[in-house]
């Protein structure tokens, strides 16, 4: 029988609420960032968005933490291969894929349960928040 690990609602809300703590702390309470978690198949298990925070961004979160997945990569990674021509997304057939730093795999023990996806910032802060939760919750 085919078993996959992927990542519980408990810690998948876990990464929610950092982000959204972290965003404040270091951007201030109007830092408006949304921030998604999904499992190791590309499945929405956890959101959630400051007060104020845009749909675009909302949106951009889910997408950012999907594409992390389905790489298995951070999605800064996916940027740069994307502008070297390595990886034509058009060619992927999946409209919810994208190249924009801030989604990040959650890693345990060389497995990818899930990924986290940050948007609402600059990508580069985006990118910022996710990695450092992605260490640091993991720790």
């Amino acid at each position: 029988m085919y078993s996959r690990s992927t990542i519980s609602y408990r810690e998948a809300i876990a990464y929610v609420e950092g982000a959204l703590r972290r965003a404040s702390a270091d951007h201030g309470p109007t830092a408006a960032i949304a921030c998604a978690v999904v499992g190791s198949a590309g499945e929405l298990v956890a959101f959630g968005a400051q007060d104020g925070t845009g749909v675009l961004p909302r949106r951009l979160a889910s997408r950012k933490a999907y594409s992390a997945v389905l790489f298995k990569r951070d999605t800064a990674s996916v940027k740069e291969a994307v502008d070297s021509g390595a990886i034509l997304l058009s060619r992927l057939a999946d409209d919810d894929l994208l190249a924009i730093p801030g989604g990040v795999p959650i890693v345990v023990d060389g497995e990818i349960i899930g990924a986290i996806g940050v948007s609402g910032l600059t990508p580069q802060q985006d990118a910022e928040i996710a990695t450092a939760l992605s260490i640091g919750i993991q720790a």
